[in-house]
């Protein structure tokens, strides 16, 4: 496996968490401390710090340090358009699925 194949597949691991996606929408549009992304999210002080380390290492959010609290920041704005990309096409290539599923539910509440 080439070099790019190994960071592309582990690009793509850090994005399909659930937590981690949160935690870049919650920094879209401020930069914000982990005690504040902690409170928003309802997630444990630990599992906050993992996820923030695991993009910070990944190159997706960056920090600074200000009265030595560390305020994380989206490091490449184009994440959003690349997530954009990804939930639209997940839509296309699921869209049976999705409206057998809305069907479902439509007649669950009819009912």
């Amino acid at each position: 496996m080439s070099e790019l194949r190994k960071y592309t597949v582990e690009f793509l691991k850090v994005l399909a968490d659930p937590t981690r996606l949160e935690i870049l929408e919650q920094l879209r549009n401020s930069e914000k401390n982990s005690s504040k992304i902690q409170e928003e999210l309802e997630k444990s002080q630990s599992t906050i710090s993992k996820h923030l380390n695991m993009l910070v290492d990944n190159n997706l959010i960056e920090f600074e340090k200000k009265d030595n609290i560390k305020y994380y920041k989206i490091k490449n704005i184009d994440i959003f358009t690349l997530l954009s990309h990804i939930n639209s096409t997940v839509a296309d290539i699921n869209t049976e699925k999705l409206k057998d599923l809305i069907d479902i539910d439509r007649n669950e509440t009819l009912s």
